[in-house]
C-alpha cells in the first residue's frame, strides 16, 4: 500500500527524517511519501495556525490523494482531518484521533504531554470533541518549542520524561507524546517512568495500515 503524509508546515526540512521514522514502523510492503505546504507557518502551535493551514492541507489532499491508499496529516492537532474524512473515499488519519483510540484500547486514563504553548488548550478541545474528556487526566507541556526540537534531543528526553512523570502523578495510565515532532521518543519514555508510551506519528501509521488492509473507507 501507498501512504501519504502531510506536514501541515511551510517548511519541508522535516520530511526526508519523518519518512525514514514512518518506513522504520511501517509494514514491509509499505511505502510512505512525506509532503508539506508551499506556505504556512514552521509548526502548529496556535489556534492562528491551525486555522491558517487547515484549508491549505484539504487542497493539497485533495490535489494529491489519488495515487494513494491512505493519508495522514502529521500533526497532533488533526487540521483538516475530520473534513477530509468526509471529501474522500480512503482512510484518513490524525495523529491525535489514533492515539487517543490506541489509549482508550487499554481502558485506564490518559495523560498527554506535548509542547508548552496555546496547543495544550487546543489538545485539551480535541480530545473533548473526540469523546475522549474523562478518560484524559493530564495535559502537560515541555518548554522547548517545535522548531527548537532538533538542537538538544537530550534537553528534550529530560524534559519529556519529567512530565511523563507528572502526568503518571495526575492519574495517567497509559502517557501519549502530544506532538509529532517528538516521534521516536515514546521507547525510552516508556523505559524509563515503566508505562505504556504512545507516539503519535506512529499510531496513525498503523492505524491507515489497518484500516486500508481491512478495506475502510467511506462508503
Amino acid at each position: 500500500m501507498k501512504i501519504l503524509v502531510i506536514n501541515p508546515i511551510g517548511d519541508d526540512s522535516w520530511n526526508e527524517s519523518d519518512r525514514r521514522f514512518f518506513s522504520s514502523v511501517a509494514c514491509p510492503t509499505t511505502s510512505v511519501e512525506v509532503v508539506s505546504l508551499d506556505e504556512g507557518p514552521p509548526s502548529v502551535e496556535t489556534l492562528k495556525d491551525y486555522e491558517y493551514v487547515k484549508p491549505l492541507v484539504i487542497d493539497l489532499a485533495l490535489k494529491t490523494h489519488i495515487e494513494y491508499d491512505g493519508l495522514i496529516v502529521n500533526c497532533f492537532l488533526d487540521p483538516g482531518v475530520d473534513e477530509l474524512k468526509e471529501l474522500i473515499d480512503k482512510p484518513v488519519v490524525g495523529p491525535g484521533e489514533a492515539s487517543l483510540a490506541f489509549g482508550s484500547i487499554f481502558g485506564g486514563r490518559l495523560g498527554i504531554v506535548s509542547i508548552e504553548s496555546e496547543a495544550l488548550k487546543l489538545i485539551e478541545e480535541r480530545c473533548s470533541m473526540l469523546g475522549y474528556k474523562e478518560k484524559v487526566v493530564s495535559i502537560r507541556g515541555i518548554k522547548t518549542h517545535v522548531v527548537d526540537l532538533v538542537k538538544d534531543w537530550e534537553k528534550v528526553k529530560i524534559e519529556l520524561i519529567e512530565e511523563s512523570r507528572k502526568a503518571i502523578e495526575d492519574g495517567a495510565e497509559v502517557v501519549i507524546l502530544g506532538c509529532t515532532g517528538l516521534a521516536g521518543l515514546g521507547k525510552i519514555v516508556s523505559e524509563t517512568i515503566h508505562k505504556p508510551v504512545i507516539d503519535p506519528a506512529a499510531a496513525a501509521l498503523k492505524m491507515v495500515e489497518s484500516l486500508v488492509s481491512l478495506g475502510l473507507g467511506r462508503v
